[in-house]
Order: C-alpha cells, then structure tokens, then sequence
C-alpha cells in the first residue's frame, strides 16, 4: 500500500502484468489446440476476459484509494 494519495500504481501494475502474463500463456495454449474459427472464437473470449479481469484490477486499486482517504 501506497502512503500517497490516489490510485495505488504499484498493485495496478502488478495486477496488469499478472493479468497480461496469464492472458498471454492461454492465447498460446489456445492457439496450439484450435484452428481456424474455433480459435479466432476462443481468443476473443480470452482478451474479453482478460480485459474484464483488468478492469476489475483497476477498481480495486481505485478502492484502495477510497479507503486510505
């Protein structure tokens, strides 16, 4: 936790590298099982994903904010 006022970064940051690995390693994983449309079709749910869990990273760090205020 952050002693400054705002938005925590450091956990922001931590939790967007976390999210982008984990996205990144079950593209790949997906891109070696499906082909075709069953792939293009699994990697939007994945980024869809990802980017829910994203934003969700970005409230937690902004209720971080709310509470030490």
């Amino acid at each position: 936790m952050s002693s400054e006022p705002g938005i925590d970064t450091g956990r922001f940051g931590r939790i967007l590298a976390l999210v982008g690995f984990v996205t990144t390693v079950f593209l790949f994983l997906t891109a070696q099982r499906l082909s075709g449309d069953a792939f293009q079709i699994g990697a939007v749910a994945i980024g869809m994903v990802g980017l829910v869990t994203a934003i969700i990273g970005f409230l937690v760090a902004a209720g971080s904010a709310v509470d030490a205020s």
